[in-house]
């Protein structure tokens, strides 16, 4: 293994309850009579991307500055939802460590906002450096968000890799799809929102995972 690629926001922190009350309340001050309970969320994640789940959700009644407005008033609600206490999920910081120590580059391979992937760093000050990460790409890197498999195809190039170099970790199968379609290994780390089942394979140990890799590469 030359790199780790986590491959979502939800791999490295839990973010989705606050991501779910942030839409209710956009939704509010649009004026939609729109509440999106757990198990409605929970759905919509099989499709990544916020402004995508908001179309899918109006059957693409709303015309595209509605659905900009709503995702960048979620936005906002989300920023100031991070000012909470947050920390990495577990193991998160263990995998980086060793990583690092074994000299294994990383990769944050986003296709969420730069906006968010901002607030995140800030919410995560003093407990994630960023600054480990060689790579960090967001929807401004690629035309197709996932799970369109664009973004992985450009950190690979960026970073002069491989397929057969990089395992990647996600947080639900619709992403984990954007890595598989490359020929790319890619654990599933589920959220606490994502819907899986035993026959996704899931992987609850993701850190004695990665650790078994490195030690026998």
């Amino acid at each position: 293994m030359k790199a780790l690629f986590f491959g979502s926001i939800g791999t490295i922190v839990e973010t989705s309850e606050i991501q779910r009350q942030s839409f209710n309340l956009a939704f509010k001050e649009a004026g939609l009579n729109w509440y999106w309970n757990i198990a409605t969320y929970c759905d919509l994640l099989r499709a990544p991307g916020g402004k995508k789940r908001i179309r899918n959700y109006s059957k693409s009644v709303l015309n595209e500055n509605i659905v900009d407005l709503i995702h960048s008033k979620k936005e906002e609600y989300f920023e100031k939802f991070l000012s909470e206490n947050l920390s990495p999920r577990e193991g998160v910081t263990e995998i980086i460590d060793l990583c690092t120590k074994s000299k294994i580059k990383l990769g944050f391979i986003t296709t969420t906002s730069l906006k968010n992937i901002n607030s995140i760093k800030t919410a995560l000050l003093g407990k994630l450096d960023f600054s480990c990460f060689d790579i960090i790409t967001s929807i401004e890197d690629v035309k197709n968000p996932k799970p369109d498999s664009e973004v992985y195809a450009f950190a690979l190039s960026e970073l002069g890799l491989d397929k057969n170099d990089v395992y990647v970790i996600e947080d639900t199968k619709a992403n984990q799809s954007a890595a598989i379609e490359l020929g790319i290994t890619c654990f599933l780390n589920p959220g606490e929102y994502a819907l899986v089942g035993t026959n996704d394979n899931p992987n609850y140990e993701i850190s004695k995972s990665i650790s078994s890799i490195i030690n026998n590469t």
